[in-house]
């Protein structure tokens, strides 16, 4: 998983439409499962917002990727996400 780093900007193609601009990822210290990940404590996190913030990006969502083609998100896993 990733912390996904950018900007809101408006989207011209919907009224009052806003788009996400993502300019970085920021990959934390984690232990990856078969089924998901867990997410361990960061140190730098503090210091990796701090850079973010100093070139006017915001934490903007996050994402994960899986080997597998099967893999779904179950719902423990959207409740962590939507927290996130």
């Amino acid at each position: 998983m990733a912390w996904l780093y950018g900007y809101y900007s408006e989207d011209p193609n919907y009224p009052e439409g806003v788009r996400v601009n993502v300019e970085a990822l920021y990959e934390p210290p984690q232990i990856g499962e078969i089924n998901g990940v867990q997410p361990l404590d960061d140190p730098m996190q503090g210091k990796v917002d701090m850079i973010a913030e100093s070139l006017s990006l915001e934490k903007v969502g996050w994402v994960f990727t899986t080997i597998s083609q099967d893999t779904f998100l179950s719902s423990h896993d959207i409740r962590k996400i939507a927290k996130f």
